[in-house]
């Protein structure tokens, strides 16, 4: 009787071999253990990115909210811009970990209550830099660890990984915010920075090898029109700092025209964007996207500084969050219009500090007029400032150097949450 129990579950496995052992690898594998540590990492940074400013603003002085946003950014900046010089003399795996602990054990700073604000800046600015040297260091893994043939697939699981976080995890911070609670979203961050730390160590260590031609930050800036869209970049991008400082405190934290609700319909609208941007990125000249979603976003500018109703704050979210994505899609291929493939990984590098060294500079400028004028006006600050970008992506580019200027390899994507 036994026999002929055991038989039918042997012919079953035999015929239908059990899902399980091809599951097992595919979470093993180098793919989904850096898309899950993509996912810690974005949710250590996005769940305290519209907190801080706020527990800035209330330890005074006036005006402290922009100088946690520039400090959390400028640490950003630092990190990315290191990375490639300790990747040439520490393991990546260990360079991975550490990212991930400097992300993540700032994060008890702010569930102290009442803590210093130097105490708050300070954590800031080593949780950004965390957070460049993990992103920078991630990417270069994943790049050399993943089989060429099916490298773009991975960096499309790794890029939906960092992103999608942040279209509903800053609406969390907000909430739990709102309720008192900080110290929980403090304590969230710090879990998920460990988390991601702990996946840290399962993923296989390769030795970095850095081409010194696609790491040349200064020979890629040297190419024709370069400056002017990088410029144009980072000027924009002043507008995404001013925004994650100035909504947490000037709008409220609950109802429908509530800072939750901006930073989250602003996130998917965001998202979105920047895909559809990508797909007539291929149809169209990139100028002719950047055009478009500087206009989007200064539109959501105008009506968030107008200080309207709910449907306007929503309305400015959809606009900006539009906006903003497109350009940031525009950007990264109107950088690689006007570089050669050799240029890869300083576009790269020069697109993703772009975005950091703006938001840093955004909060600082939002911060610095809010202490003189108040929020309401400066607000207006921010539109001002994106309509100066405005002729630096209408001056023409020049034309492609070769077909493989168009588009750089798969691994060097635009990646930034």
């Amino acid at each position: 009787m036994r026999r002929r129990l055991e038989q039918p579950a042997k012919y079953h496995s035999w015929i239908a071999p059990s899902p399980r052992p091809a599951a097992r690898a595919y979470v093993s594998s180098p793919t989904f253990l850096l898309a899950a540590l993509a996912v810690c990492i974005s949710t250590t940074f996005q769940i305290l990115l519209p907190v801080v400013p706020v527990m800035a603003e209330r330890q005074g002085p006036h005006g402290m909210a922009g100088a946690a946003t520039a400090a959390l950014f400028i640490g950003a900046v630092a990190g990315e811009l290191c990375t490639p010089w300790l990747m040439t003399r520490i393991r990546s795996l260990h360079l991975l970990v550490a990212g991930e602990l400097l992300t993540a054990i700032p994060c008890l700073v702010y569930a102290i209550p009442g803590a210093a604000t130097w105490e708050l800046l300070g954590g800031a600015v080593v949780r950004g830099a965390g957070l460049g040297l993990a992103v920078v260091v991630s990417v270069a893994l994943l790049s050399e660890l993943t089989p060429p043939h099916r490298r773009g697939a991975a960096i499309g699981i790794y890029s939906l990984a960092l992103s999608g976080p942040g279209i509903l995890v800053p609406s969390i911070g907000v909430f739990l915010l709102a309720a008192g609670r900080a110290d929980v979203d403090a304590l969230i961050g710090f879990a998920s920075g460990v988390a991601g730390a702990l996946i840290a160590l399962r993923i296989p260590d390769r030795p970095m090898q850095l081409a010194g031609d696609s790491t040349n930050l200064l020979g890629a800036m040297r190419r024709p029109g370069m400056l002017l869209v990088f410029g144009g970049f980072v000027v924009t991008s002043c507008s995404f700092g001013g925004v994650v400082t100035f909504v947490p405190v000037a709008l409220p934290l609950d109802g429908l025209g509530s800072a939750a609700a901006f930073l989250l319909v602003a996130g998917a609208a965001r998202a979105a964007s920047r895909w559809v941007a990508g797909v007539l990125g291929d149809r169209r000249p990139a100028r002719l996207v950047l055009i478009a979603g500087v206009s989007s976003a200064l539109a959501g500018l105008i009506a968030l500084a107008v200080h309207g109703g709910a449907a306007v704050v929503l309305f400015a979210a959809i606009a900006y969050g539009a906006g903003y994505g497109a350009v940031q899609t525009g950007a990264f291929l109107a950088m690689a219009q006007r570089g050669t493939a050799r240029d890869s990984g300083a576009i790269s590098a020069l697109w993703n500090s772009g975005i950091d060294l703006g938001s840093s500079l955004g909060g600082t400028l939002i911060g610095l007029a809010a202490s003189q004028f108040g929020y309401a006006t400066a607000a207006w600050v921010l539109p001002a400032v994106v309509l100066a970008a405005v002729p630096l992506f209408l001056w023409p580019g020049p034309r492609p150097l070769n077909p493989a200027a168009e588009s750089p390899p798969p691994e060097t994507y635009a990646l930034k949450t």
